[in-house]
């Protein structure tokens, strides 16, 4: 499964992405990639190119657990 986090850089959203990214290590072993993106406000997060959590839909950040969980649902079905 290869997951990614866009971030918006000018937002400072970086240490979210980080804690998120360190929670979907620890909970499967492997290290999303972190996005910089330019985009005012993004918060993005894909696995195998599909979103499972964008901030502009939901107007929230996702809890670490809800994007863990979100994951190992995925990973079960697969």
């Amino acid at each position: 499964m290869q997951i990614s986090i866009e971030y918006c850089g000018t937002c400072n959203y970086r240490p979210i992405a980080a804690a998120l990214s360190l929670a979907i290590q620890e909970a499967f072993g492997f290290k999303p990639l972190l996005v910089h993106s330019s985009k005012i406000g993004a918060f993005e997060v894909t696995a195998d190119g599909e979103s499972i959590f964008s901030k502009a839909d939901t107007g929230v950040f996702p809890s670490k657990e809800v994007i863990v969980d979100i994951l190992r649902k995925r990973r079960d079905a697969g």
